[in-house]
């Protein structure tokens, strides 16, 4: 009760009765609600209910029969309709355009920088820009051509300091030149690897090179690729001694390249057969009139240099030895 005493005595003191009055109220209504039962509401009886859904249910039916009109109506269904029977249909692949060449030079454009402005608005001037210079495109050198069984040699005089020059021979032709005929070309023989060259009288040969029929007695040389021979000159065969090399001079021949393939097709042969040198066929005439035939056919049909046998030789010899009886 003290309790309850002080506690009262400092809400009057403070003036806080309001608040005093309205907790004993408090006290004595919360016990008499709590004490007070809630009332329930009444549950409708489960017969009740149980016969109004069977009543519904035998009225209404659960599944309607469908009808024509819905049979003929479309059903909307998401995505496109897809046959799940018809063959899947392969896609055709767009052609791709042609790719355009792009030019590699660009066209030079040129420019002026604004005029400057000096003081009091007069102008000072303007200066071009510096242009780029265009190269000009390098053309692309035609690929030289060749006869069949060309070759590619390095002739000119030993006693030079530096290499001889590089030198495409063809067929009948002479080596170094036609009013000094130290060698002439005739051919390459049927293993397509070795060129034969008719050597002047008067002239030793020593080498890499196989001289035929000996080498006492050079008439003819066979040299391969890669393979070197020098030619000594005697003094009588180069005239008065003005003609360079002369007065018993040497000369180195290299066999570079034998072109064994430069043709694409039979009539395109044929031609490069066909052609030789003209005056070395001159040349080569007067010479088999006056030391006699050669020991070498020309095929004309496969282009290759065949050597007579010594049966065929005599043939050939009896031959131009009638002819030249028949002459007289």
């Amino acid at each position: 009760m003290k309790v309850l005493n002080d506690t009262w005595r400092f809400l009057m003191q403070r003036r806080l009765w309001p608040v005093a009055i309205l907790l004993i109220a408090a006290a004595v209504a919360v016990p008499r609600l709590l004490a007070k039962e809630p009332t329930v509401a009444p549950v409708p009886p489960a017969a009740a209910v149980k016969s109004d859904q069977a009543a519904v249910l035998a009225t209404e039916p659960i599944v309607a029969p469908a009808t024509d009109a819905d049979r003929s109506g479309r059903r909307h269904v998401l995505g496109a309709s897809k046959n799940p029977f018809k063959p899947k249909a392969t896609p055709t692949p767009e052609p791709k355009a042609p790719k355009v060449a792009t030019p590699t030079t660009t066209p030079t454009t040129s420019a002026t920088t604004p005029a400057a402005t000096g003081p009091g608005g007069t102008t000072l001037g303007s200066s071009p820009a510096p242009t780029t210079p265009v190269t000009p495109a390098t053309p692309t050198p035609a690929k030289k051509k060749y006869e069949l069984n060309e070759l590619t040699v390095r002739f000119g005089p030993s006693e030079d300091t530096t290499q001889p020059p590089r030198k495409d021979v063809k067929r009948l032709q002479a080596l170094p030149s036609n009013d000094l005929p130290v060698l002439i070309y005739l051919g390459v023989l049927k293993d397509k690897k070795t060129a034969v060259f008719l050597v002047d009288s008067g002239v030793i040969a020593q080498g890499d090179g196989t001289c035929m029929p000996s080498r006492t007695t050079c008439e003819t040389i066979h040299l391969k690729e890669g393979e070197t021979e020098f030619l000594d000159v005697a003094p009588d065969d180069v005239g008065d001694g003005t003609t360079p090399g002369a007065a018993g001079a040497q000369y180195q021949l290299d066999v570079v390249k034998i072109r064994k393939k430069v043709t694409t097709s039979a009539k395109q042969a044929k031609q490069s057969i066909a052609r030789v040198s003209k005056s070395g066929r001159q040349i080569l005439r007067a010479r088999v009139a006056g030391d006699g035939p050669l020991r070498y056919h020309f095929n004309t049909r496969t282009g290759r240099l065949e050597k007579l046998s010594h049966k065929a030789f005599k043939a050939v010899v009896a031959k131009a030895a009638k002819a030249a009886r028949a002459s007289f």
